[in-house]
Order: structure tokens, then C-alpha cells, then sequence
């Protein structure tokens, strides 16, 4: 019999127990499955009125799709929804949870949050590309914990990393949850134990595998991972999130015992084979469509009955008996193997800090952690899993002779390097940019005009001799710098989204700093003129000089049009007019608007005389809030006449 929305109202609350389905799934599910998904809610949000809803959840999670959009069903609920949590809100079912707009728990209540899982058949392009997806699902769903509960994103990616649990007090605390649900007997605080987190386990995945195996068009399954002695294989969940590793209860009660399985129903075992036989196949087609696999080969491991889990290592021997000898491998002359190994691991974690595309000879590493990078500087094959020994292999490599931390070092800076080479400050748009080589003073020589030509002498052929002027200005050299402290955490857990975030405030912080100071300089000195040049003593902007309006005036045609000429007729020292073009007009932010009323190009005149000549596009426009009055000036492009450097 198909399920309805109306099976999920009872006693006049909306009842959502079982695995979180999205509707193609349901769609294929047997009759005793307990389920639901976001069709069934919305039908049944339907038939219950646009009037507050009261909804009780219970369930270890499921399609994380599918939970995001009952999650949003809930919330667009005219009435609002009242969430009570009886039992558990795990994985998927903690993120439908965020829906409410009123949240409970009971007291015996628990709800879990970690980051989604998915499976893949595919080459390594296609892994990355999964691995990929997963990062930006994972700070998807987070964004959503963070909005409800106040946290910030990044302290709730971190909680699903660790895959953490929270009774009802520790949710309320944190602000997942708004409060406990009133009881007539409230119920004790449940063990989350190994038992607890087995059997949830074996719920979960067995449930995708059976979901898999009656999918239509599914072509492609995990490895199984093999039951306790005496039970049923498990396969891998697919598009499930990781269940429980390490649970964050407090005082949690010593575990109950272990009762003995009950005996194995027969049609399990034969839902087994079925399975066993489909997954070999599955796993042999993309091969045997390639011509590398044939039928005979894949029915010799259906009848010796192979397991799943080994059909994979079987068919790749078959395969590679057949394979000619490749070619011997050719290595590049000139670099050691050594240091083109340590370039490619620079490459790959320079890539993954930039989000840029790696090189070829990088991609071995992308999979690569921090410390399993140390790991292979210091010659260690073996990276272990506990916390403690991998710190230990990261001060190994900071304290030996190894490379690492020169890798470590020239990757951040490639990535710092590339953050600040996409900002843009303001002061870029009309100052030159010198490089020097050291940290003198340094003359800065402003030549005149080449000398005029002169009538050559027919007969004698004689060309005389012509002089130009120059002036002089001087340039200082400071260095800047600060220090970044990197925690032993941040990189033995390999938070790359971390140093990212830090690269990514740093590059624009640097750039920011550029900005800050050019403007304490140019805007320098008696009246914000400037400072004063040494060929002149006058300041950079004075009325002598006509680089100063000798009266202040707002933006307009008639004030423009003046600095306009003013630039138009500057001369060069040998007094030769230099007909500079304006480019860029850079104004405060309490001229702003003002400034682009004049250059916006949206509106034609009917008459000839209302022309705004200055919305042609030729004069740009500048804002920087280091401008704090209502000064505005107009400069020239620092490739044509450069008034700083």
C-alpha cells in the first residue's frame, strides 16, 4: 500500500519516525520500511492547516538532501512548527530539526551532528571531485546550525567534524535546541555507547545497501564492510552522512551488556547472494564495457563465490596479467627525485590553500594531509592515527634537516602572494610601482623634454648638441612584517579551511595596510596637502603650482571642467605644455554619490547644452574612506604622467 502525508498525522501531531528518504527513494521502499520524506511532509502540512504545528522526531538521520528540504518545508510552515525530539535527532534528522521555530528535546533525548558521506566508483578525478562536493555540503548544512543556534561557522564545522552528541541540557547550552519538553515522567538519559553506535551503524548502511540494490539505473556500489562473526555483511552507506566515532556526552553509564544476535533469517541470507552477485557485476561493467573484463571472468567469481569486498582485488589481477609491459618511466635530468617530489607536494598544498588548479605532477598529492607530507619528508612510511604521535612526526620535521618546513613555508607565501594579488586599493589606480633592491634612500630623477630638433647643417652634416633639465625627489625603503602563529591543532588535524580563512584576512589585510599608509602619506602634512618636495619646498598640492584649486567647489561641470584644463596645460620643467588626460577622479565617501551623478551615462539631454561631457567613460571613479572630507582630485594614469610612486 503507498504511503500518505495523512500516515504521518497522529493524535493531531505530525510524526516523523525512521530514515530520512528523499522522494525517489521512497518511491521504491517495501511496505513494513519505516520512512519519510519531503513529499509525504508537505502533503501532510497540507491536510493539518496553515495553523502552529507540533512535530515529533525520531530518527538516526538519512539523505541529507532530503533532510535540508524538510527542514525548509518546516520552517516556511505559515503557522510554524513546534519540534519535539523523542529519542534521537541524528545526522540528518539534527539539521530537520533546525526547522522549528520552537525546538524541545525530551530529557532522554539526544541529538548528533557530523559531516556527510558519500560513495564513489570513479578514477581519482572523479574522487577529488566527491571529495570537493562533500567540503562545500559540509559548510552548507553548517551555515544552517550556525544561523540557529548564534555559533559561528567555522566552531560548527568543527562539531560535525567530530562527529559530536548532545543531551538535551548540552544542545539548550549551546543553542541547537530553545528547551526540554514538558513530561509527566521524564525519561533517563540514554547510553550512547559502542553497542548503541554498532547497531546504528548496521541500521543505517544496511538500509542504503537495500535502498541501492532496488534503485532503478544503479550501476556502481562501495566495498562492504564485514559484519560481526556470525552476521550479515553491511555494506557501505551511500549518500549517507559518517556515523558516530567519538561521542561528546559527559558521565556517560557503563554500557549494558551484549545480548547474544538472534539466529539469521533464511531470506536474509538469500537477499545476500542476490546482492553478492549484483555488486560483482555493478563492479565489472564499466570494465567490461572498456574490453578489459568478460563475461567469463566475472562468472567465475559469481560461482567460487567470491566476496564483494575481494571481487575488487581479483578482477584488477585478471587485468593486469593481460597488460603489455609499459614503457619504461623516463626521469627528468638535472633535478634530484628528491626535490621533484618536494616541488609537487609544495604544489599540491599550494593549490589546495588558493583553490587554484593543481599541475599535473601535484596531483599524487592532493589527498595528502600536512603531517602526511611531514611524514614522507622525514622518511617515515607510516603515519600513525592518535594525536600525540602525529605532533610528534610534525616536530620531527620542523627540527631535523628536512625540507618540510621550506615546502610548509613556500606554499603559504605562493597562496598569501596570490590573495594579495586580487585585491585592488584605490592607491594602485594613480601611483607607480618602483621595486628596489635594497633599503637607501633613493632618488627618484624627473627628467624634462627631450630636446627640440634642430636644422642639420647640409653641407657639413653637423648635428648640434641639446640639453634637458631634471629634478629630483627621494623615495624610503621600510620593511613590514608580523608574525602568524599556527596552533599544533590547526595542523595536525589539517585544517586547510583555517589557514585558508587566515591566508585569505592576511592577503587583504597587507593590502588594506598598503592603502592605509600611501593615504597617510599623500594626504600628509599642513592641510592634507601633501608632503613637501625638496625640489620646490613647496607641499605636493599647492595654489603656486596649480596642483590646488585656489577655491574649494563642489562637483560639478563647470568645477570639473577646471581641473580638467588645470592638467591640460601642467608643463614640464623645460616649460612644454604636457597635455595630460584626466583618468580618474577620486573623491571621499561623503562625495561619493555626487561624484557619480555627474559621470553616470544612463540619461541623454534633449537639448545640446545640457550635455554632460564627463559621462563619456574617460574619467573613472575612485572612493577610498581614507578621505574623510570633501576634498577630491583629479589625477592622471600613472602610466602617462605618475604623480606618487
Amino acid at each position: 500500500m503507498k504511503r500518505r502525508g495523512a500516515d504521518l498525522i497522529i493524535g493531531g501531531d505530525l510524526v516523523l519516525s525512521g530514515y530520512v528518504m528523499s522522494d525517489e527513494a521512497a518511491g521504491w521502499t517495501w511496505e513494513e520500511e519505516v520512512f519519510f520524506c519531503p513529499s509525504l511532509v508537505r502533503d501532510a502540512l497540507l491536510a493539518m492547516g496553515e495553523g502552529q504545528v507540533t512535530v515529533r522526531l525520531n530518527s538516526a538521520g538519512g539523505d541529507p538532501v532530503a533532510g535540508e528540504a524538510i527542514r525548509a518545508t518546516l520552517a516556511g510552515h505559515p503557522g510554524g512548527c513546534r519540534i519535539i525530539v523523542e529519542g534521537q535527532a541524528s545526522s540528518a534528522a539534527s539539521l530537520i530539526l533546525m526547522g522549528g521555530a520552537q525546538r524541545e528535546m525530551t530529557t532522554g533525548s539526544f541529538i548528533m551532528l557530523h559531516n556527510p558521506k558519500s560513495y564513489v566508483y570513479d578514477g581519482a578525478e572523479g574522487m577529488r571531485a566527491q571529495a570537493d562536493f562533500l567540503d562545500m555540503l559540509a559548510r552548507v548544512y553548517a551555515q544552517v546550525y550556525a544561523e540557529r543556534s548564534g555559533q559561528f561557522v567555522e566552531a560548527v564545522l568543527a562539531i560535525m567534524a567530530a562527529e559530536t552528541f548532545y543531551t538535551a541540557e548540552a544542545a539548550i547550552e549551546i543553542g541547537f535546541v530553545d528547551a526540554v519538553a514538558e513530561e509527566i515522567t521524564a525519561r533517563p538519559v540514554p547510553v550512547i555507547d559502542d553497542t548503541l553506535r554498532t547497531q546504528m551503524r548496521r541500521d543505517i548502511t544496511t538500509y542504503a545497501a537495500l535502498m541501492r540494490d532496488k534503485a532503478p539505473g544503479r550501476t556502481f556500489f562501495a566495498p562492504r564492510d564485514p559484519a560481526a562473526p556470525g552476521g550479515l555483511t553491511a555494506p557501505v552507506a551511500a549518500t549517507m552522512e559518517l556515523v558516530m566515532t567519538t561521542p561528546n556526552l559527559e558521565n556517560t553509564p557503563t554500557p549494558p551488556t551484549v545480548q547474544t544476535p538472534p539466529t539469521p533469517d533464511p531470506q536474509a541470507a538469500v537477499m545476500q547472494e542476490r546482492m553478492r552477485i549484483r555488486m560483482l557485476r555493478d563492479m565489472a561493467a564499466p570494465y567490461m564495457a572498456a574490453g578489459r573484463l568478460t563475461e567469463a571472468d566475472v562468472t567465475a567469481l559469481v560461482d567460487d563465490g567470491t566476496a564483494a569486498e575481494m571481487a575488487g582485488s581479483r578482477f584488477m589481477a585478471v587485468m593486469a596479467a593481460r597488460e603489455t609491459n609499459p614503457a619504461p618511466r623516463v626521469t627528468e635530468r638535472g633535478r634530484d627525485e628528491t626535490e621533484t617530489r618536494r616541488l609537487a607536494m609544495e604544489g599540491a598544498l599550494t593549490a589546495r590553500l588558493s583553490g587554484s588548479q593543481p599541475e599535473d605532477v601535484a596531483r599524487p598529492y592532493m589527498d595528502f594531509s600536512i603531517v602526511d607530507m611531514a611524514a614522507e619528508r622525514v622518511g617515515q612510511r607510516r603515519v600513525p592515527g592518535n594525536f600525540a604521535a602525529r605532533e610528534d612526526v610534525l616536530r620531527m620535521a620542523f627540527h631535523s634537516t628536512s625540507d618540510f618546513p621550506v615546502l610548509l613555508e613556500n606554499a603559504m607565501n605562493r597562496s598569501l602572494a596570490a590573495r594579495y594579488r586580487q585585491a585592488q586599493p584605490t592607491y594602485r589606480r594613480l601611483a607607480r610601482q618602483r621595486t628596489f633592491q635594497d633599503f637607501r634612500d633613493h632618488t627618484t630623477v624627473r627628467v624634462g623634454d627631450f630636446p627640440n630638433l634642430q636644422p642639420v647643417n647640409p653641407e657639413s652634416g653637423e648635428l648640434k648638441a641639446g640639453t634637458f633639465s631634471e629634478s629630483k625627489e627621494k623615495t624610503s625603503v621600510k620593511a613590514y612584517g608580523v608574525q602568524v602563529l599556527f596552533s599544533r591543532a590547526l595542523l595536525v588535524n589539517d585544517s586547510l579551511d583555517g589557514i585558508m580563512q587566515i591566508l585569505n584576512d592576511r592577503g587583504a589585510a597587507v593590502a588594506r595596510f598598503e592603502d592605509r599608509t600611501f593615504y597617510a602619506m599623500m594626504i600628509s602634512g599642513a592641510n592634507g596637502d601633501g608632503p613637501t618636495l625638496n625640489e620646490t619646498s613647496r607641499q605636493v598640492f599647492n595654489t603656486t603650482d596649480k596642483t590646488k584649486a585656489a577655491t574649494a567647489a563642489a562637483i560639478s561641470v563647470a568645477s570639473l571642467s577646471l581641473a580638467r584644463a588645470a592638467l591640460r596645460k601642467r608643463q614640464s620643467i623645460d616649460k612644454t605644455e604636457l597635455e595630460i588626460t584626466p583618468a580618474l577622479l577620486l573623491v571621499g565617501p561623503d562625495k561619493e554619490t555626487e561624484a557619480q551623478q555627474l559621470l553616470y551615462k544612463g540619461i541623454l539631454p534633449e537639448q545640446a547644452g545640457n550635455v554632460n561631457v564627463f559621462n563619456d567613460g574617460s574619467l573613472s571613479l575612485g572612493v577610498t574612506a581614507k578621505i574623510t572630507d570633501n576634498a577630491w582630485y583629479v589625477f592622471a594614469s600613472p602610466s602617462e604622467a605618475p604623480c606618487f610612486e
